[in-house]
């Protein structure tokens, strides 16, 4: 098969929106190959362009948000505390999707054939797999986060500390790599006969080893974890605040004596005084305070979770096992 050089310029002058590229031909689309042969395929402009600046908008949104999480708890020091290690773990793997899977995947995507050769095919792949893995992981760690969080607020420095929040980070990526190299192991499905496809494996038993490890058990804990933080995050609030409704009633006058110490000392002593005043503070107070700022985190990692959720859920549904 062949195409005249004259009749590739006709087109143009014709105003048509193709534009012919040299490429292996191959039964793939719109591209045809026989053997080792090439010919020129015909690149439909009026689909590639538009595709094109969609595929590259979101890419860039991708990169520039995921470097602003990792600089925004990188150079703020009140920031640096291991629930947002788990954070910068996430935006670390989208980052790393953003920068090397997903701008040959909308080159793949504009093109409708695979240029970049088999090795790097199956590398590709891994990496794909990889980030995914560890992405979807870090939202599994997110979750457990939050269930101690919202259950031992007070106890939650000492339960996940620095070290811990880095070897759960050290345990993500260990796990994703688990998952995603059996393949470049030769753990697949025998490669196509055409360089210009590109698929991650579907071989039986890796498909269902990648899903379950990668999606189906991190969201079993996922969902197994903010089931609790709901049910945990409503009862203790009403145990909170009837308390703290209670001992206000029955404290009026330690109550009076806190309000009247602390205006005393601020006046006398200035931040001190009030410091020691805040001290006083009823325990069951400060309880309710930290227990509201770990429900409001946990209320929008959950909706992040969930979108999330909602947009792999179709995909693994539909991967063959």
């Amino acid at each position: 098969m062949s195409v005249d050089t004259d009749d590739a310029a006709n087109s143009w002058r014709n105003g048509s929106a193709e534009l012919y590229t040299e490429a292996p031909l191959s039964v793939n689309g719109s591209n045809v190959t026989t053997g080792n042969e090439t010919a020129f395929v015909p690149l439909d402009l009026t689909r590639a362009i538009p595709l094109g600046m969609v595929l590259g908008a979101f890419i860039v949104f991708a990169i520039v948000g995921n470097i602003l999480v990792i600089l925004s708890v990188v150079c703020n020091r009140h920031l640096r505390i291991p629930t947002n290690y788990f954070i910068i773990n996430l935006a670390i793997a989208d980052l790393l999707l953003g920068t090397t899977v997903l701008p040959v995947s909308a080159t793949l995507e504009i093109l409708n054939y695979w240029v970049f050769g088999r090795i790097f095919c199956d590398i590709w792949a891994a990496v794909d797999v990889l980030c995914c893995t560890a992405s979807i992981m870090s939202l599994c760690v997110i979750s457990i986060d939050r269930y101690i969080g919202v259950r031992y607020p007070l106890q939650y420095p000492s339960i996940v500390t620095e070290k811990r929040a880095l070897l759960a980070m050290l345990g993500v990526w260990i796990l994703a790599v688990v998952i995603s190299i059996g393949p470049l192991l030769g753990w697949k499905q025998p490669p196509s006969p055409d360089d210009t496809v590109c698929l991650i494996t579907e071989e039986p038993f890796y498909a269902l080893f990648s899903s379950l490890g990668s999606f189906y058990i991190p969201l079993a804990v996922i969902l197994a974890m903010y089931c609790r933080v709901y049910i945990v995050a409503k009862r203790t609030t009403k145990n909170l605040e009837a308390g703290v409704m209670r001992e206000r009633r029955d404290s009026n006058e330690l109550t009076l004596r806190i309000h009247y110490k602390g205006s005393h000392l601020q006046d006398d002593c200035g931040g001190a005084g009030k410091a020691r005043g805040q001290q006083t503070r009823s325990s069951l107070t400060v309880k309710l305070l930290k227990f509201s700022r770990e429900k409001k985190a946990a209320k929008t990692l959950g909706v992040v979770v969930g979108m999330f959720i909602l947009c792999w859920l179709p995909f693994f549904l539909a991967l063959p096992i």
